[in-house]
């Protein structure tokens, strides 16, 4: 079945170029209509998305100011594309790409979106998304930090280790040296621990939830004492909890196939020529 969207864009394109030849455009293009609708979006546009401002609620000064300068704006608009200007400007070629590309996606969301989904799709995008929906064992813990740089290597494990014996019970914010990160932290993944702690963190979750001071351990940045206050184990997810999450991921996968057929389909009426310098390259 052929995708209407891309059908009437190249209709359209069809009908376009044959104007063009015939010179039915080129009277056209010296006539600026300035219609409520497109001074309404014009308004919208200059005001920003959540402004109270309509046509109605000006007045007739403000109403003419702004006739003007869309007159101008589009005046400007047609000249430089006239002159090309379009053409080679990288944002410009990003923003129109964009644009059709999210026309498409609205096309395929119309014509996919009112499928319903079914318990097949649904079960076979769970199985192969999977892992998105797990949640990592996490744990929340605090810790005592001495300054192997500061102190020197040996130092520093030594002053971890007196402190080891006296730390549980004590005022352990006053125990130790400032660190350069946080002293606590709460559910936090083995992997989001990895750029601080290095090898380290996987010592981290080795460790049980005892309420103890534990230690020392070392890591990049020094000699630490830590007391795991709380661990989180790895949670597989449960289909039915996900059931309206994964509804919302189906009709995404839906637009986005929709919108790649669409594209495809749009590709496939250019012929491509490639610069022989580039496939010997």
């Amino acid at each position: 079945m052929k995708d209407p969207l891309v059908l009437f864009l190249l209709a359209g394109l069809a009908i376009y170029v044959a104007m063009d030849v015939a010179g039915l455009n080129r009277g056209d293009e010296r006539v600026i209509v300035v219609d409520e609708q497109a001074l309404s979006v014009y308004l919208t546009d200059r005001s920003g998305q959540f402004s109270d401002a309509t046509l109605a609620s000006l007045s007739p000064q403000e109403r003419q100011a702004l006739v003007d300068q869309y007159v101008r704006d589009e005046a400007l608009f047609r000249e430089a594309l006239a002159l090309g200007l379009d053409r080679d400007d990288a944002a410009i070629r990003r923003r129109l790409i964009q644009s059709l590309r999210f026309s498409l996606s609205a096309a395929g969301s119309e014509e996919t979106g009112d499928a319903a989904v079914s318990e097949e799709e649904l079960r076979s995008y769970y199985d192969a998304n999977r892992q998105r929906y797990v949640q990592s064992a996490s744990i929340s813990y605090s810790q005592i930090f001495f300054d192997s740089d500061r102190r020197g290597r040996d130092a520093a494990l030594a002053a971890a280790r007196d402190a080891l014996t006296v730390a549980d019970g004590s005022d352990w914010l006053a125990m130790g040296d400032r660190y350069p990160y946080q002293r606590n932290r709460s559910a936090v993944t083995e992997s989001s621990l990895q750029s601080e702690w290095g090898e380290a963190a996987a010592r981290l979750f080795a460790l049980p939830a005892d309420g103890h001071w534990q230690g020392p351990i070392e890591s990049p940045h020094g000699i630490h004492l830590v007391r795991i206050d709380q661990q989180q184990p790895r949670q597989e997810p449960d289909f039915e909890q996900l059931r309206a999450s994964l509804t919302r991921g189906v009709l995404q996968q839906r637009e986005e196939q929709a919108q790649a057929q669409a594209v495809a389909r749009i590709a496939e009426g250019y012929r491509i020529e490639v610069a022989p310098a580039l496939v010997d390259m």
